[in-house]
This record gives structure tokens, C-alpha cells and sequence, in this order.
């Protein structure tokens, strides 16, 4: 416990008397002219999911945030934790947009085939000719190929020319100027390990934030105390400062919120007291959407309801991802899988392999070449096995999932079969830990 002892007299009676929020101040509802007072006159710290974000909020949104910013002036702050956290995570979220442009796109492609089975079903039972079934399901392929198409640009409009270059990336090149002179230094050495020990008997007690982390400790690189640092950089700079802290953040765990009804309602009061205790002013948290809302009423900043509506969205989304602890396959895994596969679905086993050995590409054919399959067998639901037994390896090894499928659908754009896949494959980072896989598992001794 950081709060200072409870002074008591040698009595056992209290020193002094005090009122109903002595101690309690993180109950404390915030009155309009709080709000008015510290977005005006205070602090505003920015945590990582909200600059990781502005790669996922619509154009509105993102310039609604960045108008803020530039509003706020030398009071944005942002501590040099999330700053490290965002370099560490900002090329994935440059990917995030076209990565969920892909899996919708491959899920509209399976419907498609669900789509043509019914239609072909119907045209069996009318006796509809051939040419004329062949013409329906064209215009089914035409159809999702053309909503594709404008998906796609959708995603491109709203890109902002995001590149790994940091030189031709506008949202670098905006977050460059309206930063400048507002990111904490790095701590000493000394200071940091000291942190990072403090942080893990932290969340070892349960002590806020950071302890709904702890499942991060697997991964070895100290991620699970990120949330404390944050927390601990962010009471310096206010010890340094003074007067009050807004600290705006996706994130809507209970170690950072008092949660009611599943919806976080304001920081937790032990946070309240702490900062109190180690500052001169109050501590005022904020979840994205509303920091928006209460921008555009006291920075008379430009702010639609749209890009509100958009923020919630996507917060929302980002906030059930970093629940996850996504895995990275290696030969061991690897290995685990396909000894796996090798007694509940060899065929999936060997066309990945066939994939590998032709550096990475399996067609329809030769799929049903190694199946032994008979003309006209559809392919639907071939990878679900491999999905299943990748979920039961990453679940055995403490992750939630693994960042790619070992075997992927291949579509030449809908021209073999509308929809079916033409082949499938396997990626170029996983070949060569397969293939160490299999020397594993070749090796091994026979089970007697």
C-alpha cells in the first residue's frame, strides 16, 4: 500500500477528524466545471492504445484527435513508456486495416461458395440447364468481387499513406510536430530496474494497475509491468508538474476502473489516493470517445458525432485484442501440430508438406491427387482441422491464439469454381521451421 500509514494516537482513537471523502476520493463524481478546469488548465497524458489508434480511426476521427492535440499544446504529455510501447507496436498496426480487409474478404469468398451450393441446389430441383447455372453464378462472382473492389478502396481512401517509412508516413509526420518537447525521458538504469522489481510485487499483491497483465510474464520480455511504468512516469511527471492529470486510455480493465455493470465509471479510488498522496493535484481518467466529447465542449474542437461513434467502435475492438496473448509458431509447436495431424488428418499433413517442397503453393489438383479424392468433392472445411489443432497447441503453451494459420486458401480472383479455392498455401516464414518439424518428429522413436 502506497497511501500514507493511518495516523492514530497512542489511544487507538484517530488524530484528526475528517469527512466522508477523506480517503475515499476516487468516488468523487467529477462536476462539469471539473472537467472544464482540468481540459483547460491541466495536464492531458495519452496512453498507447490511443496513438496506436489514430492507424485505425476513420480520416474524421483521426483529425479530430489530432486537432486536439495541437489545441492542448506543452499540456500533452506522453510518458516515455508509451512512446516505447508504440514504436514497439506500430507496424502491426499499420497492418491491422488491410489484415481485417483480408479476413473479410477470404470470409465473403467462403460464403460465396455456401451461396452456390444453395443456388445449385435449386437448380437441380427446377432442372435448369447447365449454361444457365453457370450464368447465375457468374453474376454471384461479378457481384462480391465488385462489393470487394470497393472495400478495398474504402481502405485505401482511409490509409493516410501509412508506411513502414517512417519519412512517408503522414501519421508519424503529424505525431513529429505536435509531440515535439512533450515525451518523458527514458529513466535511469537503476531507476527502471527498480521499477520493473516494484511493478512485479505489484501485480503479485493485486496492487492497480498492471496486476490484470500478469499472463504477459510468459513472454519473458517484462511486458506485464508496462501498465505500471506508465503509472509510475506518470506520477513523476505530476510530482514534477503539479495540478491536476487527465489520463486518457482504451484500456477498460478493472485495474485501471471502478467497473459497474461491465462499464468503467472512473479510476479505481486506490489510484486516486495514490496520486494524491504523491502530488499536489487531482487524477482524472477518460476513455477516448468521451475525452472527444468533452473536447469539442470545453476546446470548442470539431468533433462529429460519427468520429465519436468511430473511436467507441474501434476502441472497443482494440480493447478484446489486447486481451490476447498471440503466439509465434517455432519448430517445437510446429512440431506438436503436425504429430497431431499425422493421427487425426494425414492428408492435411502431407499437402502441407507438398506445399513446402513446392516453396510454398499446393493447388486444387494435386490436393486432390494426395486425398485421394473424387471429382467434384468440395474442399470447404479442409484447413479446419489444422485450425483446431494449431487452437489446442497455442491453448497448451498459455497463448490465446498464433499470429498466422500454418495452410491459407488461395482465390485466383473467383475464376476457378466461384469461390473454391484453386490451392492453398503455406507462408515463407513457417517453411523452413516446418521442415525442421518434420526432422524432429522423423527422429523420434517409434511408440511401442
Amino acid at each position: 500500500m502506497t497511501d500514507a500509514e493511518f495516523d492514530e494516537t497512542s489511544d487507538g482513537n484517530a488524530h484528526n477528524a475528517g469527512g466522508i471523502f477523506d480517503g475515499f476520493s476516487g468516488f468523487v463524481t467529477p462536476s462539469p466545471q471539473d472537467w472544464k478546469s482540468v481540459l483547460a488548465g491541466g495536464t492531458v497524458v495519452v496512453d498507447t492504445n490511443v496513438l496506436l489508434n489514430l492507424y485505425r480511426y476513420n480520416n474524421d476521427a483521426r483529425s479530430a484527435f489530432l486537432s486536439v492535440f495541437n489545441t492542448l499544446g506543452s499540456r500533452l504529455w506522453v510518458p516515455n513508456q508509451v512512446m516505447s510501447e508504440f514504436w514497439r507496436n506500430r507496424e502491426s498496426a499499420i497492418e491491422d486495416p488491410r489484415k481485417q480487409l483480408d479476413q473479410s474478404k477470404d470470409a465473403l469468398r467462403d460464403d460465396l461458395g455456401k451461396l452456390i451450393d444453395k443456388l445449385r441446389t435449386w437448380a437441380n430441383r427446377v432442372s435448369l440447364n447447365r449454361q444457365e447455372v453457370v450464368s447465375l453464378e457468374m453474376r454471384l462472382s461479378d457481384s462480391l468481387e465488385e462489393v470487394i473492389g470497393l472495400m478495398e478502396e474504402v481502405v485505401d481512401r482511409s490509409g493516410l499513406g501509412m508506411e513502414r517509412d517512417t519519412s512517408k508516413d503522414r501519421v508519424i509526420a503529424e505525431l513529429t510536430g505536435l509531440l515535439a518537447g512533450k515525451v518523458g525521458q527514458p529513466m535511469a538504469r537503476a531507476d527502471h530496474d527498480a521499477a520493473i522489481a516494484l511493478g512485479k510485487q505489484r501485480i503479485a499483491a493485486q496492487i492497480p494497475p498492471g496486476y490484470m497483465d500478469k499472463k504477459k510474464d510468459s513472454r519473458g520480455d517484462n511486458s506485464e509491468v508496462g501498465d505500471y511504468l506508465v503509472w509510475h512516469q506518470l506520477k513523476l511527471e505530476a510530482k514534477r508538474r503539479g495540478g491536476d492529470f487527465v489520463f486518457v486510455t482504451g484500456d477498460h480493465k478493472e485495474d485501471w476502473w471502478r467497473i459497474r455493470h461491465n462499464m468503467p465509471i472512473g479510476p479505481r479510488n486506490e489510484l486516486t489516493e495514490e496520486f494524491l498522496a504523491e502530488s499536489t493535484g487531482r487524477l482524472f481518467m477518460l476513455k477516448p470517445e468521451q475525452f472527444l466529447v468533452l473536447a469539442r465542449e470545453h476546446l470548442q474542437v470539431d468533433v462529429s458525432e460519427v468520429s465519436v461513434q468511430n473511436v467507441e467502435m474501434v476502441d472497443a475492438r482494440s480493447d478484446a485484442e489486447e486481451e490476447e496473448v498471440i503466439g509465434a509458431w517455432n519448430y517445437i509447436l510446429l512440431a506438436d501440430l503436425i504429430r497431431a495431424l499425422r493421427v487425426q488428418a494425414p492428408v492435411q499433413e502431407a499437402v502441407i508438406f507438398r506445399a513446402v517442397e513446392n516453396g510454398g503453393f499446393v493447388s486444387r489438383d494435386e490436393v486432390y491427387e494426395i486425398g485421394g479424392y473424387e471429382p467434384g468433392r468440395m474442399l470447404k472445411g479442409f484447413t479446419r482441422p489444422i485450425a483446431r489443432i494449431s487452437q489446442d497447441v497455442a491453448v497448451d503453451v498459455g497463448f490465446t491464439r498464433f499470429d498466422q494459420d500454418v495452410l491459407t486458401p488461395v482465390y485466383d480472383e473467383m475464376k476457378a469454381g466461384f469461390g473454391r479455392a484453386d490451392g492453398f498455401k503455406v507462408s515463407a516464414t513457417l517453411q523452413a521451421s516446418l521442415e525442421k518439424a518434420r526432422t524432429v518428429l522423423d527422429g523420434e522413436a517409434p511408440e511401442s
